[in-house]
C-alpha cells in the first residue's frame, strides 16, 4: 500500500475518521518507513517495515519483523511501561502498527551524543532497562517460543555485521564465522537487537527504547557489546571526549550488572570484549556503517583490532585503556 491507500485504509478501520489528513514522512532507520500523521484530533506514528533496507549494499529482510518488534513493545510494556511507547493500533497482515507521538521534550540520544552532549544518567538509565528486560525474560519458556526468531536476527546482525565483515578480512575470517556459530547457538534471555542510542529517545522524565524489530531469544553478550560499541566509536569521532564517552560505556556497563541478576559474570565479559572487537570493525566494514567516521580513523580503528585480536584481550577495563591510549592526540 502507498501512502494514501494506507490512509484510507485506517479509514476504513474506523482508526481515523477524517480524509482530511497531514501525513509526513520521518527520519528513520534503514529498515523501515515511518510516518507521522495528523488530522487534527489526533496525532501517532505509523511504522511499516521495508523488505529492501536503505543501505549502499543489496540488504533484504522478511517485512514479518514488524510482527516481531510488535510483541516486543508488548512484552517489555507489562513491566517497563515508560520504557517503550505506547502501540495504538497494530496490522499484522501489511505489518505495520500506531504508535504514540514522542514529544514531550525527548530527544534522539544519538543526536545529542555527536554534538557532545554527554549525560551519564541517560547511561545509567538505559543500562538498567536492557539489565532489567534479560533478567525477566531469562529462561522463561514462553518468551522463547515467542521470540523463536534466529533467521530475522540472522538476516539483521549475524550475516550483514559478522560475515559480510569476515568477507573482507579474510585474515580475521575465522573470529567472526566462529562468532556467528557461538551466538547462533545461545537461548539465554530476549535480545533487542538494535540497542543503540540512535534508537534511544531521552528527557529529563522519560528515556524510551524503540525500533525492536530485531527482537530474538538469545545471547544477552549481543545486546551488551551492540550498545557499548556505539560510546567507543564516538570515542574516536571526538577524541577531545574520548574520556567522557569510555566513561558513558562503564556506567551503562554498571547498570546493566546491577540489573541484570546473575547473567553477568566473568565468562560473559570475556565473551562481550571478543564480540565488541569484531563489532567495532564490523561498523566500519559491514553492511551498516557509521557515517561518521573519515577515512583516517577507520584505518586506525581496524588498526587497534587487529592487534587487540592478536592479543587475546578478553577484560573490557584493559580494553578501554588501550583504546584511550590508541587514540590520544588524533584529531
Amino acid at each position: 500500500m502507498n501512502q494514501n491507500e494506507l490512509i484510507d485504509f485506517l479509514i476504513e478501520e474506523k482508526f481515523l475518521n477524517s480524509s482530511s489528513v497531514k501525513v509526513k514522512s520521518l527520519s528513520g532507520g534503514v529498515s523501515c518507513e515511518i510516518l507521522l500523521i495528523d488530522n487534527g484530533d489526533k496525532k501517532f506514528v505509523l511504522k511499516r517495515a521495508l523488505a529492501k533496507l536503505k543501505v549502499k549494499d543489496e540488504w533484504f529482510a522478511d517485512v514479518n519483523r514488524n510482527r516481531i518488534e510488535q510483541k516486543y513493545i508488548k512484552y517489555v510494556a507489562d513491566f517497563l511501561p515508560e520504557a517503550v511507547p505506547n502501540i495504538l493500533y497494530t496490522n499484522h497482515d501489511h505489518c505495520f502498527f500506531c504508535m504514540e507521538m514522542l514529544e514531550n521534550g525527548l530527544e534522539n540520544w544519538k543526536d545529542r551524543l555527536l554534538k557532545k552532549q554527554i549525560d551519564l544518567e541517560y547511561a545509567k538509565i538505559a543500562g538498567g532497562i536492557m539489565g532489567t528486560i534479560h533478567s525477566k525474560s531469562a529462561g522463561d519458556p514462553i518468551v522463547e517460543r515467542d521470540f523463536d526468531t534466529l533467521n530475522n536476527f540472522s538476516e539483521l546482525r549475524i550475516e550483514p555485521y559478522l560475515i559480510k565483515t569476515a568477507e573482507l578480512h579474510p585474515e580475521l575470517k575465522d573470529y567472526f564465522y566462529d562468532e556467528a556459530k557461538r551466538l547462533a547457538a545461545v537461548k539465554k534471555c530476549l535480545v533487542h537487537g538494535d540497542f543503540s542510542p540512535k534508537n534511544i529517545l531521552v528527557s529529563p522524565e522519560r528515556v524510551v527504547l524503540l525500533d525492536c524489530e530485531v527482537a530474538w531469544y538469545g545471547d544477552p553478550i549481543f545486546d551488551v557489546a551492540f550498545f557499548l560499541n556505539h560510546f567507543i566509536l564516538k570515542a574516536l569521532y571526538a577524541p577531545d571526549k574520548g574520556e567522557e564517552f569510555v566513561e558513558l560505556s562503564k556506567t551503562a556497563l554498571k547498570a546493566y550488572q546491577l540489573h541484570s541478576g546473575n547473567i553477568y559474570d566473568r565468562e560473559f565479559e570475556h565473551l562481550m570484549v571478543h564480540l565488541l572487537l569484531l563489532l567495532m570493525m564490523a561498523r566500519v566494514d559491514g553492511k551498516s556503517p557509521v557515517e561518521y567516521l573519515n577515512v583516517e580513523k577507520q584505518q586506525k580503528l581496524r588498526k587497534f583490532v587487529y592487534q587487540e585480536l592478536s592479543n587475546g584481550t578478553r577484560h573490557f577495563e584493559t580494553l578501554v585503556a588501550r583504546w584511550l591510549e590508541a587514540i590520544k592526540g588524533f584529531n
